[in-house]
Formats: structure tokens, C-alpha cells, sequence
């Protein structure tokens, strides 16, 4: 995706921001509205500085999805460039990610795919008491200044939604949402429990975001794929006899326990 053309000897840009309708209070042809001191925008599809607090909250569930001294090399790769993942170089990330099991690599090669993408995903990872971001507000039609709780009441932990060329996800990181199709291997019964927000990223970002925005837009794939992201999320944990079957997530589109933790998860490049 190549950046907007610039006339220098007029100081003006010919073509307008391909963003532009992310900020309509603002002329198409500004550059980072106007404010170029705090803001850089090389490839004109972002501008940068969204939630500080989100982002650093985003890096840390990364981190925390990968523990462990085996993956020091890997999270040394997720850190944060202002207030967005810094693109990741993939000789390193492949250097990386040797020597790790087809799961990790599966789950490394999601956020990697997700992080060097040319859309944009926008996070707001948030608490249940907290104001959700405005441009959650406006993705979701919801009311000024509405909680995260809503979300987590409605939603059942985290929402994404298509927003722009990419996505924005929704993530609350004290959730009280009851998953109830958390199946333990060994005697074939379900479990409810709190999502985790490693897990909601994971099942948000990956599974609903990315997989959206590159062609996964069929229902059945849109939840398929979030349902399969979350057992990924939760085999490299090293949780391997427990999986959701999806059986509970997606109203009108029950996915009846058929989805099983083995099935190997696939992104369109």
C-alpha cells in the first residue's frame, strides 16, 4: 500500500487520505490531522497515538500469552512503537520461532501476520468500570461515555467489528462473562468459567479481526475461527485437555459442538 502523492512545490497533498472517513472532522487531504510534531504516518493508513493504555495493555496479554524462557526471543519482537505494534522484521521472527511446536508457531505466525498487515486493527483493551474508547463508541452506535461493562454484558467479554480497511476489538480484561462450552477432555464435561484477556485478544483480534478482513467473512468461518483461535490460545498455555467446542458463542450461529480443538487454523496471506 503505497502512500498518498505530495507536491512539494505547493506544499499540498493530490490525493486524499485513504483514512479519511475514520475522521470526519477533518479535511481528507490533512496530514496527521495537522499535527505533525506528535504524529507520523508513512504508509497514510494510520494515524498513530489511539489509547496509550490500550496499546501498552495489548503488549502485555501478548507477553503474557507466551511465558516462559523459551519464548524470550519471540516477545522481544511484540513491543510497541508509540501507541502501535512495531512492525516485526520476519527473519527475526523466523529465527524465533525455531525450534517451537507447530501450536506456538501457529500462534506466533497469527500475531505476526496481524501486526505487519497493511489494515489497520485497532484494540481497546479496557476494565468493566472504564469509559469505552470513542471510536468504540462509534464502531458499536453506542451511547457517549458508555462502560465496558456493556460490552461484557452483551457481548460476553469482547467484540470486534469491521472499522475501516481492518477491524476494532473490544477486549474487557476483568470480565465476568460465563463461558459455559469449556469441555475437560477426560470426562467429556463442559465447565464454566471467566474469559482470560490473553484469551479475548487472541479470540477477538485473530480470530475475528484479522480473519474478517482477509476473507473469512462467512458467518460459519467468522465463528469457526474465533472459537479455533481460543483453543490455540489455550494449547500453547499448555491447557491441552480442555478446549471450547463453540457451542455457546454466536447467537444464530451455534456452532453445536462440532468445532474440534484439533482442527488446524488457517489464515489467507
Amino acid at each position: 500500500m503505497k502512500a498518498r502523492y505530495y507536491y512539494p512545490d505547493l506544499g499540498i497533498f493530490t490525493q486524499p487520505d485513504q483514512m479519511s472517513h475514520l475522521y470526519p472532522g477533518l479535511s481528507p487531504y490533512a496530514y496527521v490531522a495537522n499535527n505533525p510534531i506528535n504524529f507520523n504516518d508513512p504508509t497514510g493508513m494510520i494515524i498513530e497515538g489511539v489509547s496509550e493504555i490500550s496499546a501498552k495493555r495489548v503488549e502485555n496479554e501478548i507477553h503474557n500469552t507466551f511465558q516462559g524462557k523459551k519464548f524470550n526471543a519471540l516477545r522481544n519482537l511484540f513491543q510497541l512503537d508509540g501507541n502501535r505494534m512495531k512492525q516485526i522484521d520476519e527473519g527475526a521472527f523466523n529465527n524465533a520461532i525455531a525450534g517451537l511446536s507447530a501450536d506456538e508457531r501457529a500462534l506466533a505466525n497469527a500475531y505476526f501476520l496481524a501486526i505487519n498487515s497493511d489494515e489497520i486493527h485497532y484494540v481497546d483493551m479496557t476494565m468493566s468500570y472504564e469509559a469505552l474508547n470513542s471510536k468504540t463508541i462509534t464502531a458499536f452506535g453506542l451511547a457517549a461515555n458508555t462502560k465496558g461493562s456493556c460490552i461484557d454484558k452483551e457481548w460476553g467479554g469482547g467484540a470486534n467489528k469491521s472499522y475501516g480497511t481492518g477491524s476494532i476489538s473490544v477486549v474487557i480484561m476483568d470480565s465476568k462473562a460465563n463461558v459455559p462450552d469449556f469441555v475437560y477432555v477426560p470426562n467429556g464435561k463442559n465447565y464454566s468459567r471467566y474469559p482470560t484477556p490473553a484469551e479475548l485478544l487472541a479470540h477477538e483480534l485473530l480470530g475475528h479481526g484479522y480473519g474478517k478482513s482477509h476473507g473469512r467473512t462467512e458467518p460459519w468461518h467468522q465463528h469457526e475461527d474465533a472459537i479455533q483461535m481460543t483453543n490455540l490460545y489455550w494449547r500453547v498455555r499448555g491447557y491441552n485437555n480442555f478446549y471450547r467446542d463453540g457451542t455457546w458463542h454466536g447467537a444464530g450461529h451455534n456452532l453445536g459442538g462440532t468445532t474440534s480443538r484439533k482442527i488446524p487454523v488457517h489464515f489467507k496471506k
